[in-house]
């Protein structure tokens, strides 16, 4: 509508405007035209400092919202009545690292948060109906996260579950006078462990592993959390690991065999037996023959 703009997303719109200026300090930041707005604001890039010259590594994506104007939140129903499946499927299909950006418009703060915290739930309850990002919370997210919504039992193949996972710490924290100081390069350095420690946990979603790191806080960058996730019903999950394992295995047997370490190669007799070794070229199966007896 002509000389009409709903305040809200107004309001948004210059959120994005300061997001950016933040975002330009740490590397750039490309915006993602509106037209082609899918859930992700900015694609970036940390930058380096190499005298007068900067170089650029460790892509990473961002959303951005307005301090408590703006739900980080994924799937639930939509107007109709229906499962949004596809924004799960979108939040857990991230190819690079996702990170949440809260900003304070009148504070003048930049605030970074790490999505990785969400792998908890995802191995430990599988197919989840919805995720909602809580910042500033600090509750357990594996035995207190989880609430059951009657509506959502019975739409698709959601487990009829909501989830509220905490994000107590932020990653980078920024104000508009830390820009001309040595917090730029502190928050440069933050960012890059957090990108790649996400960076492992998509490797691992690739591999079907399920396995996850996360900075439980993340003023304390050095220290890490891991878990293993398990399901208890016979076959699951186990045959989609073991193929992702058979080529790392392959790799090492052969390894083993060149390098003259029978007995090294001996000890994976065990492992082989429960690979699915019809996978493997004949090529390869000819040159470590002791593994199939």
């Amino acid at each position: 509508m002509p000389n009409v703009l709903w305040r809200p997303f107004r309001e948004g719109n210059r959120s994005e405007y300061l997001a950016q200026y933040f975002l330009s300090a740490l590397g750039v930041s490309a915006p993602v035209l509106r037209q082609e707005d899918i859930g992700v604001d900015f694609y970036c890039a940390l930058a380096e400092e190499d005298g007068n010259r900067l170089t650029f590594h460790s892509p990473f994506s961002v959303q951005v919202g307005s301090k408590d104007g703006k739900d980080f939140s994924y799937g639930g129903l939509d107007v109709k009545g229906r499962w949004r499946a596809e924004q799960i499927d979108w939040l857990f299909g991230q190819e690079l690292p996702l990170f949440l950006c809260v900003v304070d418009k009148l504070e003048q703060r930049c605030e970074i948060f790490s999505t990785s915290p969400m792998w908890l739930v995802r191995y430990k309850f599988g197919t989840i109906s919805e995720v909602i990002f809580e910042f500033g919370a600090n509750h357990d997210i594996l035995e207190e996260s989880r609430e059951f919504v009657p509506e959502y039992s019975g739409k698709g193949d959601g487990d009829g579950c909501r989830y509220r996972v905490p994000l107590p710490h932020p990653v980078v924290s920024l104000t508009i006078g830390d820009l001309t100081g040595g917090a730029v390069d502190s928050a440069r350095i933050a960012l890059r462990r957090a990108i790649e420690l996400e960076n492992g946990n998509l490797t691992y979603r690739r591999l079907q592993v399920h396995y996850a790191l996360w900075f439980p806080n993340p003023a304390s960058l050095d220290i890490a959390a891991l878990g293993y996730f398990a399901n208890t019903e016979p076959g699951r999950n186990t045959d989609e690991q073991l193929n992702a394992a058979l080529p790392i295995l392959v790799a090492l047997a052969y390894n083993y065999k060149s390098q003259g370490k029978q007995d090294e190669l001996m000890m994976l007799t065990g492992v082989f037996k429960l690979l699915p070794t019809e996978r493997i070229p004949t090529s390869i199966r000819d040159k470590i023959p002791e593994l199939f007896g």
